[in-house]
């Protein structure tokens, strides 16, 4: 099924771990999503620790807030929810993930530990 770029409230990237897919991520991407209009973009960077990149359409581009791991950051569009970005990765993925730079370590926990309404 496709549906066109006014049905999507929001846009969730998970950085790629290679050069390539960091830049395509972070640089290519992001145009693209302004152009078609799409007002939430959130850009999740695991390393070199969890950072959750929330970008809200202004203008024609996206203004950027940061939600740094360690710490919940309330976010109210597009809808209420508290968000700790050191929570999306596992500990013991997090720890295999720092001790070794392993890219098995990226595997994202079961969404009801993650998100919380607020």
């Amino acid at each position: 099924m496709t549906y066109g770029a006014d049905a999507v409230l929001l846009v969730v990237e998970i950085v790629s771990p290679s050069s390539s897919g960091r830049r395509t991520d972070r640089l290519l991407k992001p145009p693209y999503y302004a152009e078609a209009g799409i007002e939430h973009l959130w850009r999740l960077e695991l390393e070199p620790a969890p950072v959750l990149v929330v970008s809200e359409l202004s203008e024609g581009r996206y203004v950027e807030r940061v939600a740094e791991a360690g710490r919940g950051t309330v976010v109210e569009k597009p809808f209420p929810v508290e968000v700790g970005p050191g929570r999306l990765v596992s500990p013991r993925r997090r720890g295999v993930a720092q001790a070794e730079g392993s890219r098995n370590s990226r595997r994202l926990p079961r969404s009801s530990a993650v998100w919380k309404r607020v």
